[in-house]
């Protein structure tokens, strides 16, 4: 029996799901009388920042895709077990360390522990000031080779951090917190008026697009990286053994992600890409920090290795590649455009090979996204699939927006298996996806799960949808064609355009497969409609053509 597919499901915890993180009871002063009094806990209060100027700054970057997304501030800190926060003792004799940080005005906050170490039996929990959001535990099975930790987000601009020693392991812990972060942009849909959510033109992975994508859409996660946020892809290796590579970009910083947060299946619930950022959105399943692997600047790909295996409630996917080169004949992008919920993207037509990185032939250029589609910044690091299914690429920079579907590049997946001719492991991805030299130039995607059933809204008989929904159609208004795209289930259809009097301007009939391309270079500009006929059911929509 295969496992549902969680597409569609919300978590409502209360307690932050993680990898490595296990709630142990929550924050021992919630149940304690003597440790709930905070009066004498001293609040460290982050300075002002010129927040216009950093928005002024966002804006540029953004725009053009360079570096990360910044959602928030970064407060360089110095707060240890010994120089800040307050101790106090049970009545069993165990440690309790509690330090409280706020920065005004911060929609949300989120910490870096350059120092972290917890002993066995010890635990760190991050709460807010009215104490309805917890983030943890934090245990031992959070200790790594680097020595760091980064938090989830906490929700206000208070976060108070609580840590737990027992007696017997007194003394043994370290928490170094070297950044605090204010976030100014919303990026889990906590509040009502956003700030920076992304262009209602991206479509959603719950839309009937991604019927075909399933299995790439779980193996994408959004990077958290201090004030920044990034894309990458959980990633195969041609052992097929599960070791959780991770796939980004190199500017977005792979060799600082020790510290970094990986949310898996952050989307929406619904198909509601006219309302980026929609309500109900889940909380996702995150995987914290990671291991430097390789990177290489000219094809801009980083690789890492989670610190951690996403657990099999998380139902993830490990992406199949391809690294001959062959030109893809379309191309998908599946991303976090603005820190949003995930979206994908389309290109209907064969990719061009393009200098991107002023490297000959070193990136894939999307001429122009489909489907009314696009990326943004926050998509940086994210996939390129080609028609088979084969990851070819990352996307490093272009100029796409929602106004604006032309030039996004990606840097060549084959360019970064050999490092562009390096002969450092630390330079390209063979040495880590091809472990035992097969040699082997295309390699399908990995399911450790075995397999997960197809979600409701590819199932739904055509005559169930609701709001009788057969078809989408992009762009509108359009001038030299419009796709029509069909939803899955229906049969003998007709894709007819006719003008405002109901005149025939031109029809396809018994038509296959999902997309049908209406070519408008002949028509006058005006209103339309676009009619879809299948065994008695009709659908019309307005199209402007101009």
């Amino acid at each position: 029996m295969k496992k549902a597919f969680t597409l569609l499901l919300g978590l409502t915890l209360s307690f932050t799901t993680m990898a490595q993180t296990y709630n142990v009871g929550g924050p021992v002063s919630f149940t304690s009388n003597l440790l709930s009094d905070d009066s004498k806990m001293i609040e460290h209060v982050m300075p002002v920042f010129n927040l216009e100027k950093q928005l002024g700054e966002d804006l540029i970057n953004h725009t053009n895709k360079v570096g990360p997304f910044r959602f928030g501030y970064e407060h360089i800190t110095n707060f240890d077990l010994q120089n800040s926060g307050t101790w106090q003792t049970t009545d069993e004799g165990d440690k309790v360390w509690k330090i409280k940080l706020s920065s005004p005005g911060a929609l949300s906050m989120n910490v870096i522990f350059n120092d972290f170490f917890i002993p066995k039996g010890a635990s760190v929990h991050l709460y807010n000031k009215e104490t309805d959001m917890v983030v943890g535990a934090y245990t031992a099975n959070n200790n790594n080779v680097n020595n760091m930790l980064g938090s989830d987000l906490i929700k206000g601009e208070t976060v108070v951090i609580e840590y737990f020693e027992p007696s017997e392991v007194e003394g043994q812990g370290r928490l170094l917190i070297g950044m605090v972060v204010h976030g100014y942009v919303d990026i889990n849909n906590w509040y009502p008026v956003k700030v920076g959510e992304s262009g209602t033109c991206n479509k959603d992975v719950v839309c009937w697009d991604a019927c075909g994508w399933l299995d790439e859409i779980r193996s994408v996660a959004r990077i958290a990286n201090g004030g920044g946020l990034c894309t990458g892809t959980l990633i195969n290796n041609t052992s097929e053994d599960g070791t959780p590579y991770f796939l980004t970009a190199n500017h977005c910083g792979p060799s600082s992600m020790g510290s970094a947060v990986f949310k898996f299946n952050y989307h929406s619930t619904n198909c509601s890409s006219s309302s980026a950022n929609a309500a109900g959105a889940t909380n996702g399943n995150s995987v914290n920090g990671s291991t430097y692997k390789a990177s290489n600047s000219a094809s801009d790909f980083g690789l890492i290795e989670l610190n951690s295996i996403p657990p099999a409630s998380y139902e993830v996917f490990y992406a199949g590649w391809e690294n001959g080169g062959a030109s893809p004949q379309t191309g998908v992008g599946i991303h976090h455009p603005s820190g949003d919920v995930k979206k994908l993207a389309f290109d209907d037509d064969p990719l061009t090979s393009a200098a991107g990185l002023s490297i000959s032939n070193s990136s894939w250029r999307i001429e122009a996204w489909e489907r009314n589609t696009t990326t943004e910044g926050g998509s940086s690091g994210s996939g390129l699939w080609d028609e088979n299914h084969h990851l070819v690429g990352q996307l490093h920079g272009g100029q796409a927006n929602c106004s604006n579907s032309i030039n996004d590049y990606y840097g060549k997946f084959s360019m970064s298996w050999t490092g562009n001719g390096s002969s450092s492991s630390s330079s390209r991805l063979s040495d880590w996806l091809d472990p035992t030299g097969t040699g082997v130039t295309s390699l399908d995607g990995f399911d450790p799960n075995g397999g997960v059933e197809t979600p409701a809204f590819c199932l739904t008989s055509v005559k169930e949808i609701d709001n009788n929904i057969y078809f989408e159609m992009y762009p509108n208004p359009a001038s030299n064609s419009v796709t029509v795209n069909l939803v899955n289930g229906l049969n003998n259809v007709s894709v007819e355009l006719v003008d405002l009097q109901g005149r025939l301007i031109t029809s396809y009939n018994n038509v296959t497969g999902a997309l049908v391309k209406v070519d408008l270079s002949s028509v006058s500009n005006g209103v339309y409609f676009i009619k879809v006929s299948s065994e008695g059911t009709i659908q019309t929509e307005k199209l402007i053509v101009e």
